[in-house]
């Protein structure tokens, strides 16, 4: 097989399951089953095998490909001993070069093949490996080899006799065959790799194959920890039965290693190990291991969230950014997670509160809407729509969200002040306008994947009502917000964090119709039906701060119709102070599922992650207490408190001063 006379130096590895498993390498044993089968005989590489790869020292990345037909004349084997001679023509372009190698091999019983060639015109060994192999009931050598100095060449083959006689081999051409299908799913996967020998720890190290053709693959590397300089190219080759020849090249220096690979596309391994130039055993074993794609763990957890994401990462992580830059020491980190520490890795990567943020932020805000309804509550009967008057509205909000299916959910708190002044048209007539700031700040639910979202609000509002008949008001209220937002992200598995900002508008529209029923003693109810229209349009931003794993996010829009129901009841304790209490029930009509498509900054597609599934029924509770000093001031209290069965828990407060003209 191959042998060429370029600065000639031996790099290889020998064999076996044995070998991976550090015995020490058996004595050659007598063996006279396979004599017969190679006493004075001919080999050549059949068309499926004339490609073999060429590559600089410099690095692997990139090898070309070649032509190799080598043609064998072996002498007398006896007791598995033989000798022979080599001629290998290699076609590299339009160049042709052969060389011509005295042959020494030695065949075991168990079929396994030692061959080294020695250039006739002197220079070093170089070793070939295989093992006796039957190929369509004729008997073949699987032969694998690497061979060079300035120049590596490596290739294998079914070595078949043949009869000069009677047959003319084929011609040295690098023909792109498909005769190992069997590994073509190892182009574009990544790898763990234990190798004190390579590496001197017994820390793992990821490379990815980037490439494969025909029996033949290659790629790029990085040492445990990615320090600088830790890099790595491969350049391997397997057989059908899944021999492997695996080389890598780190600074100039070649590291050859043999042995089995064996598994598919969801879980595989490489077991091998390096070997002298006699055969013998150096003890340098090394296990590879493919990483299992993200998105299949994710799914044996029974998890959905993120699925896309960590399909994406698993594509960038089979590419460059597996080996170099920013996200590298992300996926070593990443590759040795399994389980839910992986679930909950790839849950750090996705947008801020997995997606519910413009949610989150539009629930923090109801408590704006709220201050309106409050002062039109006046118009209701429990005070005059008359006159002039101002008034001031400090407030307060607490929410929760329950996680759901296995997305986070999220915890809010903040404050404000509301600010606002109305006037009465006629006796049945108000209109008024009013302007708030607010701060909240909303958490992820889960420790485990740390996110912050800090919401600024600066929101105007109009206001007004209008008294059909004595007993009937029809109020709206149009108001609208501008938020500016900081959002951060902790990615815990690479000891990084991620952040950026952003604005969003929110938007609401509102009419309701409610009639005053009064009762005995002093009680009146107030049964109303209400519309709600509400929106929060997120603008796109970027993140800093996490390398290729910050993302770039697309604007987000958010939107909820509520037809609500509900009964107020008004309770007069005294002249000028009334008890009030409230519920209601409310319908979103365009109850949406939570979603929001980003891309990571090191590149690769976007993606989408689905968050909160919610239930469209919402419901509210609150009582309060409304107390008149004199004709011109009063002051109010209410709680309330908003709930949904899918796990939502809002809280707000108000205290309200008006000081009527």
């Amino acid at each position: 097989m191959l042998r060429f006379k370029i600065e000639v130096i031996t790099l290889c590895a020998v064999i076996g399951v044995a070998c991976a498993a550090g015995r020490a390498a058996p004595a050659q044993a007598q063996s006279t089953i396979w004599d017969s089968t190679i006493s004075n005989t001919n080999w050549y590489v059949p068309t499926a095998q004339l490609l073999a790869y060429m590559s600089p020292k410099a690095g692997f990345l990139n090898p070309i490909p070649i032509g190799d037909q080598t043609l064998w004349t072996l002498g007398t084997a006896t007791n598995g001993a033989f000798t022979g001679t080599s001629v290998a023509q290699l076609r590299i372009g339009p160049a042709l070069l052969t060389d011509t190698s005295t042959i020494q091999g030695f065949v075991t019983t168990s079929g396994q093949i030692t061959m080294l060639f020695t250039p006739i015109g002197g220079g070093t060994v170089t070793v070939g490996l295989g093992t006796m192999r039957t190929v369509n009931g004729v008997s073949s050598m699987e032969m694998q080899m690497i061979t060079g100095d300035s120049l590596l060449v490596t290739h294998w083959a079914y070595m078949l006799p043949y009869d000069p006689a009677t047959f003319t081999p084929p011609p040295s051409a690098p023909v792109p065959a498909n005769s190992v299908p069997q590994w073509a799913w190892t182009a574009g996967t990544p790898w763990r790799i234990v190798s004190p020998t390579l590496f001197g720890t017994q820390a793992p190290g990821r490379f990815v194959i980037t490439d494969y053709q025909n029996g033949y693959f290659w790629g790029a590397g990085l040492a445990p920890g990615g320090s600088t300089g830790a890099g790595f190219t491969l350049l391997g080759s397997v057989t059908p039965e899944g021999r492997v020849l695996f080389n890598t090249l780190s600074r100039g220096n070649l590291t050859s290693l043999y042995g089995a690979a064996s598994g598919d596309a969801s879980q595989a391994q490489m077991v091998t190990s390096s070997y002298d130039l006699t055969g013998k055993l150096t003890g340098g074993a090394a296990t590879m291991s493919l990483i299992q794609p993200y998105a299949e763990t994710l799914r044996a957890q029974g998890g959905r969230v993120g699925l896309e994401a960590a399909e994406v990462l698993y594509r960038l992580s089979a590419t460059s950014l597996g080996w170099s830059g920013s996200m590298a020491p992300g996926f070593a980190a990443l590759d040795n997670l399994s389980g839910p520490a992986l679930a909950t890795a790839v849950k750090q990567t996705l947008p801020v509160l997995t997606g519910a943020a413009a949610q989150a932020a539009y629930v923090t805000q109801r408590a704006f809407g709220q201050t309106m309804m409050d002062r039109l509550d006046d118009v209701g009967g429990v005070g005059a729509a008359s006159g002039r008057a101002v008034w001031i509205q400090p407030l307060g909000v607490a929410a929760r969200q329950a996680g759901r299916d296995g997305v986070p959910g999220y915890n809010a708190s903040g404050g404000g002040v509301a600010f606002g002044a109305d006037a009465a048209l006629s006796r049945r007539a108000l209109i008024g306008g009013t302007f708030a700031v607010s701060r909240q700040a909303i958490t992820g639910s889960d420790d485990a994947v740390p996110n912050r979202l800090g919401v600024a609000s600066y929101q105007l509002g109009l206001y007004g009502a209008y008294v059909i008949s004595r007993d009937v008001t029809l109020d709206y209220q149009f108001d609208g917000g501008l938020n500016d937002n900081g959002e951060s992200r902790s990615l815990n598995f690479m000891g990084t964090s991620a952040g950026g900002s952003y604005r969003s508008y929110t938007g609401h529209a509102g009419a309701g119709l409610k009639t005053h029923v009064p009762l005995q003693g002093g009680l009146a109810l107030i049964p109303s039906l209400h519309l709600d229209y509400g929106t929060v349009r997120s603008g796109s931003y970027r993140e800093s701060g996490a390398g290729g794993f910050s993302l770039n996010v697309d604007p987000q829009t958010y939107q909820e119709l509520i037809a609500t129901a509900g009964m107020k009841a008004v309770y007069q304790l005294a002249k000028q102070v009334h008890l009030t209490g409230d519920i209601g029930a409310g319908y979103n009509a365009l109850n949406q599922r939570l979603q929001i498509g980003a891309a990571f900054s090191g590149g690769g597609e976007r993606f989408a992650t689905n968050g909160l599934g919610l239930s469209p029924w919402i419901y509210s509770a609150g009582f309060g207490l409304v107390a008149a000093g004199n004709d011109r001031l009063d002051v109010s209290v209410r709680y309330g408190i908003n709930a949904t069965s899918s796990g939502l828990l809002q809280q707000s407060g108000h205290a309200v001063l008006k000081i009527r003209l």
